[in-house]
């Protein structure tokens, strides 16, 4: 087998406030990676400036946001969704681990734990870098907006939406990038 062919190995948990400085990471090399092209510079440094560790720990411990993480056994965290009630509030992916799946089954996840919960539809915030991606997954565009940056910019954002139905997530497909046997939580 080649090797650009091997699904790489990770394993889904639940976040948990130790994991912030890993959060951070994997969000700031994210957003300035794979935000240049669509943003500007000056509006990716603003989305990362003002961004800590505290806030991870606040969004789960005061606001009750549910962080899911994806952990490789030699990188640590490379990716996170994190949501609460029928919003997915953030889905960050490594740029050495896009387009492998990894956002594909945070999110599958995500959206079932959100249905398990009883909600019709789930809401994102998605800036214009995720906005193919969600498209592709079924999410439609309720509106385009703009949206405030840490750094005070303005940037181009969607408000998009994803109606459940109620056998949407009984007997979720496999995912074929995860390790079931490895996974917890």
């Amino acid at each position: 087998m080649a090797l650009g062919k091997l699904i790489p190995r990770y394993r889904l948990r639940p976040g948990k406030p130790s994991d912030a400085q890993s959060l951070l990471a994997v969000q700031d090399r994210a957003v300035r990676k794979l935000a240049r092209g669509v943003y500007s510079d000056s509006q990716v440094e603003s989305w990362v400036q003002g961004n800590s560790p505290e806030r991870y720990v606040a969004a789960m411990r005061e606001d009750r946001e549910q962080f899911l993480v994806a952990v490789a056994r030699l990188r640590g965290i490379v990716g996170f969704c994190a949501y609460k009630d029928e919003e997915v509030r953030s889905l960050y992916i490594d740029p050495d681990w896009s387009r492998l799946g990894l956002g594909t089954a945070l999110l599958q996840r995500a959206e079932a734990d959100i249905a398990t919960a009883g909600h019709a539809k789930i809401v994102i915030g998605a800036s214009l870098v995720g906005l193919p991606f969600y498209e592709s997954r079924g999410y439609r565009v309720i509106r385009h907006r703009h949206w405030r940056t840490r750094g005070g910019l303005m940037i181009p954002a969607a408000d998009m939406e994803k109606r459940l139905s109620e056998a949407s997530f009984r007997d979720p497909a496999p995912d074929p990038t995860r390790d079931p046997a490895r996974e917890t939580g």
